[in-house]
């Protein structure tokens, strides 16, 4: 990258106003510009819209350099209009552009950023959950107290993409979405809390899931006997047995089989385990005595 000691004049600024720059040659000179020439330059920019044109560059080093030069001396409204082109970047077919544009937000951190991405995330099932949660992570706290609050109003496919978001964000506000999602009337919303509860654990695992493992659906039980077997430790074998042994649905009674067999094989492995120690102890003792004799 051309970071270079090209002193900036007054006729550079005349030449850049007849013909932008290409990015390499901002940056030969931005270095040594003082705070007021780039004001002037960023002026320009704002006027000619030379932002718009190093992100229609992007992947491109250089241009991705050139914008986050620019960027701190741009007009609040204009930063606000490139923050919206870049979430529509995230969008591309391309994955290297898509990554860029990412990898520039991530560099703003721009709190402005927050309710158009969530908003756009919500709108458009198009967008990369995981890409936007990785965006939004330096803002964790304030997306979920955003979500949180936003919840109840919205629409079942808005819903389901608040779940994913949570799941890859993990903001201390999940459990109150989850409260919400857990009572909802479509069946599809309550497997996808239950399933959700297993990336983000309420404080009370198996107290939170209860009224799902005796849902009326039979994918919403088995979704909740899912979550306790990966994540309710010991403490959910009883509920997975009492589950297993009363209800009727081969997807429940699989799911929870499952889980207790493998319970089953790491406890037989464990008293296995403590008998030879068991054995190898009193072997050593008899050896012991046997020597001391």
């Amino acid at each position: 990258m051309l970071f270079g000691s090209a002193k900036f004049t007054p006729s550079v600024l005349r030449k850049w106003q007849a013909k932008q720059p290409k990015a390499a040659k901002l940056l030969q000179f931005w270095p040594n510009m003082n705070e007021q020439e780039k004001a002037d330059v960023a002026r320009l920019a704002d006027v000619a819209k030379w932002p718009q044109t190093y992100l229609a560059q992007l992947p491109d080093a250089e241009a991705q350099a050139a914008f986050t030069a620019l960027w701190p001396h741009l007009p609040a409204p204009f930063q606000e209009t490139l923050l919206k082109s870049l979430i529509s970047l995230l969008l591309d077919k391309t994955e290297p552009i898509k990554e860029a544009a990412a990898g520039l937000l991530l560099q703003m951190a721009d709190e402005r950023m927050i309710s158009p991405l969530i908003v756009a995330a919500l709108k458009d099932e198009s967008y990369d959950v995981a890409l936007v949660s990785r965006v939004l992570a330096e803002f964790t706290e304030k997306a979920g107290r955003i979500l949180v609050m936003v919840y109840p109003s919205l629409t079942l496919i808005e819903k389901k993409r608040i779940l994913q978001l949570i799941g890859q964000l993990r903001p201390t506000t999940s459990t109150e979405i989850l409260q919400y999602a857990i009572l909802e009337p479509e069946a599809e919303l309550r497997i996808l809390a239950a399933k959700t509860c297993a990336l983000v654990p309420p404080p009370d695992l198996l107290n939170f899931l209860a009224p799902l493992v005796q849902d009326e659906e039979n994918g919403v039980r088995a979704a909740a006997c899912e979550t306790l077997g990966r994540c309710g430790g010991t403490a959910a074998v009883p509920i997975l047995q009492a589950a297993f042994d009363r209800d009727d649905a081969w997807t429940v009674k699989s799911m929870c089989a499952s889980f207790l067999s493998k319970w089953e094989e790491q406890l037989a492995q464990q008293i296995m385990l403590d008998e030879g120690e068991m054995h190898s102890g009193l072997v050593e003792k008899i050896e012991n005595e046997r020597v001391g004799s």
